[in-house]
């Protein structure tokens, strides 16, 4: 999902047009903040969105292409664990810094936690891009845009090679092309609607001890049942496709990062 479109590094709009990351961040702390243990303080939403955008993974990669990206994807039929493992470490972290009251700590791990959840809840991440990428481009393969080192130009062993592997990844049914696309629909969708509207609903139980991997497997498994990004790919955006967004998806997400915030608080710590 998007962060940012900010072309500048060190940006302060980053995410303000268009953030879906920090969008759902906000009605997903609505939730946490109103379930929270007595004696619990959780980071403060704005400290959580300083690091999103420009200084989420978002920007990591604008900064640093190629070196020590986190990778979201995830096949939800050929699971390696690898998505999940992240998550839970940031479970680990984000429960220690809040042990130790480092409110500025807890914000980046609960962000990239948020992140990470997002993404790999979102239907573009459910498809190998980046084995696509590692097929198609090398880490020499960059170009600059405005001064930023951006993955561009996948270079082949002649040039009718090289125009083949580029229009596969940027060309008007490519790979990446595709995956910004849904993305983008995701966001306009989000930006059109009212909070309320995507609110999910989440019983007393599900609040009351709720646990890393089940909230996120459980989100993955409903929304990959839909098989939205298959049928984006093959009929482009259509109005059931949005109606999915708007009454599943975007509710299901903001369900998995509220679970996955609760499940990180501190053991016993008082009654909610």
């Amino acid at each position: 999902m998007y962060s940012t479109i900010a072309i500048k590094k060190d940006s302060k709009r980053s995410g303000r047009i268009i953030g879906t990351h920090q969008k759902l961040d906000k009605i997903a702390h609505k939730i946490v903040v109103k379930n929270l243990p007595k004696g619990v303080k959780f980071p403060s939403i704005e400290k959580i969105l300083l690091f999103e955008g420009m200084g989420g993974p978002d920007g990591l990669k604008r900064k640093s292409p190629g070196k020590d990206e986190p990778m979201h994807f995830i096949l939800p039929d050929d699971d390696d664990g690898k998505l999940i493992k992240m998550i839970e470490d940031h479970q680990y972290n984000l429960r220690k810094a809040l042990e130790k009251g480092d409110e500025i700590r807890a914000a980046f791990e609960a962000a990239w936690m948020a992140h990470a959840v997002t993404d790999g809840l979102t239907p573009a991440h459910h498809f190998p891009l980046e084995e696509t990428q590692k097929e198609l481009m090398t880490e020499k393969e960059f170009i600059k845009v405005f001064g930023i080192p951006i993955k561009g130009i996948m270079h082949g062993r002649s040039t009718a090679e090289t125009l083949r592997n580029n229009w596969l990844y940027w060309g008007s049914n490519g790979y990446m092309s595709k995956h910004i696309a849904f993305e983008y629909g995701a966001a306009i969708t989000l930006a059109a609607l009212p909070e309320r509207r995507v609110m999910p609903k989440i019983t007393a139980d599900e609040l009351e001890n709720p646990e890393i991997h089940e909230a996120f497997y459980s989100s993955l498994n409903k929304i990959a049942k839909l098989n939205m990004y298959s049928k984006f790919r093959h009929n482009g955006w259509t109005a059931d496709l949005a109606f999915e967004t708007r009454d599943i998806l975007l509710p299901e997400i903001i369900k998995a990062i509220s679970l996955c915030w609760l499940a990180s608080l501190p053991k016993n710590k008082g009654k909610k």
